[in-house]
């Protein structure tokens, strides 16, 4: 071999060499650094959460994001190369974000020139970008205008103010959410009501609350306080007389809301949790919550964990997770679906037998009865014998056990046992929070004026690492028909706040 043909395969041997350490990511043409701090200025910051992932707007109006793509959704904002973001990136370069809204698996971010932006599912149109399109991995431009001053959504559908007080919204409507007085989905902005006086605006999954400038708030969508199986309002309804409310924070079918005074109320399906209000019933209208009067702040949340904040700045958890999970049969359990709608919700891996997804005529649950593990189907209109009188039936695919919406015509079937109240504990943080926010699986995030952002319950976009050998034994006992799952990687759960690295890229 001639000296020519050694250079060459020299040649060829070094090029090969930095084509495999680049693709095996040991190397890449900038270098990662991390900080515990974002840079900070003179705009307002804020964090919001969805399913599995969470955007942050920075006080110099630059955006971030973390978690991972939950449901085969690209929510991240960084393109459809990135699935999985475990600590703080951020996105694009901007640096005029003045306002975000996070819900489910959709985003939508407003800039101080008054364009709406968007990415993430898109499956009802509640990007507002026009497309049929059913996702999008990157920001891309929104419904149109210039005069937007205001961004809220749920995930199915979208809310947002304008500057001359007229509020809109697009994306799902099955309960009426777009407040446009139909139930037809759309993916243009329609007008909700006539009113130019509204001045906030806050979305849930089938439910949208907004605050007119004489104070007074108004609700639309999905009921479910004014019957025990829930009602469309598809224009927007007053909550009540008062006109001295000042925050709102959703939750899973109730809302809770903080007046002036300094007092916390909430109202909406189980809002007895929180209130104590012996009377289900009385779920159609603000009740007060505990005694004190020193509330400043609420934020949305999911699970029945609400993140609300005292007047000198420390944030509290007022946790009802437990009250769900044990029932008690008392007669056998007839017509847990009729007339299409759903008494019963169970875990999306069966079926989401929830009035949010549409109308559902089937239902699966699993549940233990008398020591043995056992699935039952429910069709429309299905009579089915779960045990008899006084058996103990404990629920473990049911996702939301609300024993007061299965029943018959004279008595309850359901009673529930052995539920714990509502508690309330601080998150031992910082008292410099300015912006914070909760979410499913008890998760919370706080921002500090520092720059800042702490974390606690299940972490997004991390997990656990495999175990190979446990996997192992896993497949083997599959084979011989022993059904384990050993060694799989699972949530982290981070029992007290931690700090959340940020990805800086130099």
């Amino acid at each position: 071999m001639n000296r020519l043909s050694k250079w060459r395969m020299a040649f060829l041997a070094v090029i090969l060499a930095f084509v495999v350490i680049f693709s095996s990511g040991l190397l890449s043409w900038h270098s990662v650094a991390k900080s515990r701090k974002f840079p900070t200025g003179g705009g307002r910051a804020a964090v919001k959460i969805g399913d599995n992932h969470g955007v942050i707007l920075a006080s110099d109006g630059s955006l971030w994001t973390w978690g991972e793509a939950g449901y085969g959704w690209q929510v991240l904002g960084l393109g459809s190369n990135v699935r999985t973001q475990a600590c703080l990136r951020r996105i694009g370069l901007d640096t005029n974000w003045v306002n975000i809204a996070v819900g489910g698996s959709t985003t939508l971010a407003l800039k101080s020139d008054g364009t709406i932006w968007a990415w993430g599912e898109n499956i009802y149109g509640q990007l507002g970008d026009g497309s049929m399109a059913m996702e999008q991995a990157t920001p891309v431009r929104s419904v149109p205008g210039t005069d937007w001053k205001q961004v809220a959504t749920a995930g199915p559908h979208s809310v947002a103010l304008k500057r001359d007080g007229t509020l809109w919204s697009w994306g799902n409507n099955w309960a009426g959410q777009l407040g446009d007085g139909t139930t037809n989905n759309s993916r243009s902005p329609v007008r909700v009501g006539s009113s130019t006086n509204w001045i906030r605006v806050w979305a849930n999954l089938i439910e949208t609350v907004g605050q007119q400038a004489d104070g007074s708030l108004w609700l639309w969508g999905w009921d479910y306080s004014r019957s025990q199986k829930g009602s469309s309002i598809p224009i927007p309804t007053r909550v009540s007389p008062d006109t001295n409310w000042v925050d709102v924070g959703m939750g899973d079918w109730m809302v809770f809301g903080i007046k002036s005074d300094g007092t916390l109320w909430a109202w909406g399906r189980q809002a007895e949790v929180y209130t104590g209000v012996s009377d289900p019933s009385l779920d159609t209208s603000p009740a007060r919550v505990g005694v004190d009067s020193d509330w400043r702040a609420c934020a949305s949340f999911a699970n029945s964990c609400a993140v609300i904040m005292k007047r000198d700045g420390s944030l509290w958890v007022l946790d009802a997770s437990g009250h769900r999970g044990v029932a008690n049969v008392t007669a056998i359990v007839t017509g847990l679906v009729t007339n299409n709608q759903l008494n019963f919700m169970v875990e999306s891996t069966n079926l989401c037998g929830d009035p949010a997804f549409g109308v559902v005529k089937s239902l699966q649950i699993s549940y233990q009865l008398g020591g043995s593990n056992r699935t039952e189907s429910f069709t429309d209109k299905s009579i089915v014998k779960l045990g008899g009188p006084g058996q103990i039936l404990s629920l473990t695919r049911a996702l939301f056990g609300d024993p007061r919406l299965i029943q018959n015509a004279t008595a309850p079937l359901l009673q529930a046992i052995g539920h714990q109240p509502a508690q309330l504990r601080r998150i031992q943080l910082p008292k410099d929070v300015v912006a914070f926010c909760g979410g499913r699986h008890r998760l919370g995030a706080a921002l500090t004026a520092e720059g800042e952002i702490w974390v606690w319950g299940e972490a997004l976009g991390q997990h656990t690492p495999p175990l190979p050998a446990l996997q192992l034994c896993s497949r083997l006992l599959n084979r011989v028909g022993v059904e384990a799952h050993w060694g799989e990687p699972g949530p982290v759960i981070l029992k007290e706040p931690a700090p959340l690295e940020i990805e800086t890229v130099k």
